[in-house]
């Protein structure tokens, strides 16, 4: 399991590929059920994988401590399901009808059954998390869940809220994306063998890659919107959430130029960068660079975790690092 040679997330996912395979299959066995609309799911999530980034996020912290890698799997398995949980969830919330290029289970069965099976993989959670046996685990996945819910619970709260701030939305960020992998980090590290404080500072890492994660992905949102994607674009602001770009022009604006964007949020409908006037603000205060900015302030705080941890090689964590600000250059390109 050496590093060495490693230069991008395609060699990561080569490097863990048996390791994935392991993961994915506990996940299955846990979520499968005589509904046929279990095995429904089952078939798109092997069809559609995502990154998967909070597995190998595990595997690479095990490998980062040199430690016994046997317990990461199934470790693994309880952070991908805590994702695809949510996101079941989330499709439903949000109306979404199109993920990784497949219809979501809320387009194929309406949102009753679509929340039902993102509460079946909810108890598989839990399932995993006890078979690891230990309190602390079952414990920091209560409170994560408990976190996550409390984001979207706060996003809604703010919906249409022009007079959300920058404060606000990181503060929903850090709860609905960033909190897993806080959990991610911190998990692993401690089933790698670390102490409580060697863990809270991967912890901290989690913390602001995952705010990275969800700014990247919000600024695609925006910047692609009206554009064929893998997933719906320019929904964000249709059910109402203003997301960091939004945010940003909201407070550059002029009460004029503030009044054009207002009516285009009240519109309730996709938007963003097609708008001709969204795109004319954009250039006018050079929003890109903004976002940039904003991202390059917790990209240097993630950074800063990572050389805190003695004795961890964090050079798989950098190339998730890399990757999400490709990401975004790649998002800045496509426009």
């Amino acid at each position: 399991m050496q590093t060495a040679g490693l230069k991008s997330l395609v060699d990561i996912h080569e490097k863990y590929s048996s390791q994935l395979n392991d993961t994915n299959t506990l996940i299955r066995q846990q979520m499968l059920t005589l509904a046929p609309q279990s095995h429904k799911l089952d078939d798109t999530l092997q069809a559609s994988r995502g990154k998967q980034l909070r597995p190998l996020f595990t595997y690479s912290i095990f490998a980062g401590f040199g430690a016994k890698i046997d317990k990461a799997p199934h470790l693994a398995a309880v952070f991908e399901s805590i994702h695809v949980a949510s996101l079941l969830h989330d499709d439903v919330i949000d109306d979404c009808h199109l993920r990784r290029n497949m219809p979501t289970m809320n387009e194929i069965y309406g949102s009753g059954v679509a929340i039902l099976l993102g509460d079946l993989v909810f108890v598989a959670i839990y399932r995993l998390a006890a078979e690891l046996n230990e309190m602390w685990l079952i414990k920091k996945v209560n409170e994560t869940i408990h976190i996550l819910i409390e984001g979207e619970l706060l996003q809604q709260q703010r919906k249409f809220d022009d007079k959300s701030t920058i404060s606000d939305y990181k503060k929903i960020i850090a709860r609905k994306t960033a909190s897993l992998l806080e959990l991610c980090c911190y998990a692993s590290a401690r089933f790698a063998g670390q102490s409580e404080a060697t863990a809270e500072k991967l912890e901290k890492f989690g913390r602001h890659f995952g705010i990275i994660f969800q700014i990247v992905d919000d600024w695609a949102d925006f910047s692609r919107s009206k554009m064929k994607d893998h997933k719906d674009r320019g929904v964000d602001i249709a059910n109402g959430f203003l997301t960091l770009p939004w945010i940003i022009l909201l407070e550059k604006c002029s009460q004029a130029e503030k009044a054009k964007v207002l009516e285009i949020i009240d519109a309730k409908k996709p938007a963003g960068l097609s708008q001709p006037v969204i795109q004319e603000l954009y250039q006018k205060y050079n929003l890109e660079e903004l976002m940039r900015q904003k991202i390059f302030e917790h990209y240097e705080e993630a950074e800063n975790a990572l050389d805190s941890v003695k004795g961890f090689d964090s050079s798989e964590l950098k190339i998730f690092l890399d990757f999400v600000i490709a990401e975004f250059n790649k998002v800045n390109k496509s426009k």
